[in-house]
């Protein structure tokens, strides 16, 4: 019998073959179809431990879904899709919240908005929580509660042998230490707690900027930056001219917990420039920011890269402004750092670049046929700007192997995520896109 065969009579009505509607939904993630052997949509903590055991005793690889939003998709073998594992529910009056791996998080906020509570998350209302949680989170509140994972207080966890685990701090110090960053390689998250925080009083809105006037937009957001309380976040981004329902320049997503006037005060040195061409600020509701993410993947081919910098010196955003001022478009994303994210230590979570004021991700764009002579092009401006940042983001990292794991993570995490992964999974059953070897 083969292994499809007995999974299905283990598991009766949870596993799907090719040509159905919950393989196909299983199979697909962003902007791609795989082709794994089948889907199986457990609905309980117990069915995922059945699933894993029966994909381990067989040597099928297991692929993991939460929110479909990876650019990988499973080419063969087994994928489990989180997808009825979607259940947010407070477990107290403290702001503790559990939420299912296979819960979105537009759902998550449109969930605790009720109750005045967020849970910093990404910036789109489709993003999985289980892979966004894991591989850090940077989001709205990054600034003001830091990344996902630092307010993340336990995980549901099954591991290569079937287990199911309780992590946190005090049950499995090390493992809860490498659930925080270090992605999918341990085991199926299948449940997390979060500590919830009120967000109520959020005013913010969107600003927009002339093109040529993005060297000048970029000095006055470090600016703000600079002087800027734990309560404001945004996100500056530079596009270059592709379609014209997107405007090309400088614009900023922006919400502070605060007053309107407070925030205007903050935003002066910006707004105060000549070239801007368009303002709306005002209050807003945190389910609000979210965005629905743009359908499919781009008929672009990106290239260039993103990391934490430390200082966004003159000699920083004058790299940043000429990747940006060339015939080949460009766009540059500047993302609000420091506040709460600098002060959690390096090395209590896997996210180690701590002293990062900014996550900066640099992308020249080309035809999806571009040749090797227009990519190393691209790359030049694109990787002089990227030496003023330090590590990458694995979330915003769509290359693989072991030279983007060094990228991600310092050596000393780097080996301290491997130990872990030799005592839960030392055959090494999960496979993450950004692949820890035990």
């Amino acid at each position: 019998m083969s292994f499809i065969a007995e999974l299905s009579q283990r598991m009766p009505q949870r596993v799907h073959a090719p040509g159905s509607p919950e393989y196909e939904a299983g199979a697909a993630v962003f902007g791609a179809t795989g082709t794994p052997d089948a889907v199986v949509r457990p609905a309980s903590a117990a069915e995922v431990a059945e699933a894993v055991r029966a994909a381990v005793d067989a040597g099928v690889p297991i692929a993991v879904r939460s929110g479909g939003h990876g650019s990988e998709p499973a080419t063969a073998g087994l994928v489990i899709d989180l997808g009825e594992l979607n259940g947010v529910e407070l477990a107290g009056t403290d702001g503790l919240v559990h939420v299912g791996a296979g819960a979105k998080w537009g759902d998550v906020a449109a969930a605790l908005a009720p109750h005045g509570l967020g849970i910093t998350s990404g910036d789109t209302l489709d993003v999985g929580v289980g892979g966004l949680a894991l591989g850090g989170g940077i989001g709205w509140l990054a600034r003001t509660h830091g990344l996902t994972v630092d307010i993340l207080r336990e995980v549901e966890l099954v591991t290569a042998s079937g287990d199911v685990l309780t992590v946190n701090a005090e049950s499995h110090p090390e493992l809860f230490w490498a659930l925080r960053g270090g992605g999918g390689n341990f085991g199926v998250a299948t449940r997390f707690t979060f500590q919830a925080a009120p967000v109520d009083g959020l005013v913010g809105g969107h600003l927009r900027w002339e093109a040529s006037d993005a060297p000048a937009v970029l000095r006055a957001w470090r600016d703000v930056l600079r002087v800027a309380p734990d309560e404001l976040n945004g996100t500056l981004l530079v596009m270059p001219p592709l379609a014209p329902e997107m405007p090309a320049g400088p614009q900023l997503a922006v919400a502070l917990r605060g007053s309107e006037a407070d925030l205007r005060a903050l935003l002066e040195p910006m707004t105060s420039l000549d070239s801007l061409v368009e303002e709306s600020l005002g209050p807003v509701q945190y389910v609000d920011l979210l965005e629905a993410a743009p359908p499919g993947k781009p008929p672009f081919l990106f290239v260039g890269g993103n990391g934490f910098a430390p200082d966004l010196s003159d000699a920083a955003l004058e790299a940043f402004a000429r990747a940006v001022d060339r015939e080949i478009p460009t766009m540059v994303l500047i993302r609000a750092l420091g506040g709460a994210f600098s002060r959690v230590a390096p090395d209590a979570t896997a996210i180690a670049q701590r002293d990062g004021q900014a996550l900066v991700a640099i992308n020249g764009i080309l035809p999806p046929d571009a040749s090797a002579e227009q990519v190393a092009a691209a790359r030049v401006p694109v990787d002089e700007a990227m030496t003023f940042t330090t590590g990458k983001y694995a979330n915003f990292t769509p290359e693989f192997g072991d030279e983007s794991i060094g990228d991600i993570y310092p050596p000393a995490t780097l080996e301290r995520l491997r130990a872990v992964k030799r005592e839960v999974d030392p055959g090494d059953a999960f496979r993450a896109s950004h692949h820890i070897a035990p």
